[in-house]
């Protein structure tokens, strides 16, 4: 089995990672255009943001476990561990950050007359 080169490796994870760079930027537009700061786009921003990071993180992962093993031999389990604990507890605070801005924004009144 041959290995692929780096490009090829980084090609299934950058749908996601435009995914999540279009919702920072969207939440972000939100914010701006908006006359009073509220919870909503913040948290989308947050939540966005958090998941953008991961993503960008998720390509060093590699080369950080390899250090590692590199490093020490006992060390390599608890690595390989605390790097995906450490990314799934940021997805989840970020995926909660979405969820009660999409809350929020569903269950705000809008004010009468407001341009859409």
């Amino acid at each position: 089995m041959t290995r692929l080169p780096g490009l090829f490796n980084v090609l299934p994870a950058l749908p996601t990672l435009l995914a999540h760079l279009a919702g920072v930027v969207v939440a972000i537009v939100l914010l701006v255009r908006q006359r009073e700061r509220s919870l909503p786009p913040i948290l989308a921003v947050v939540g966005f943001g958090l998941l953008f990071v991961i993503d960008l993180a998720n390509f060093a992962r590699g080369p950080l476990i390899n250090l590692i093993s590199q490093r020490t031999a006992a060390g390599v389990r608890a690595g390989v561990t605390g790097v995906g604990c450490c990314c799934s507890i940021v997805d989840v605070a970020a995926t909660v950050c979405l969820i009660i801005a999409l809350t929020q924004a569903l269950s705000t009144p809008k004010s009468e007359g407001a341009a859409l």
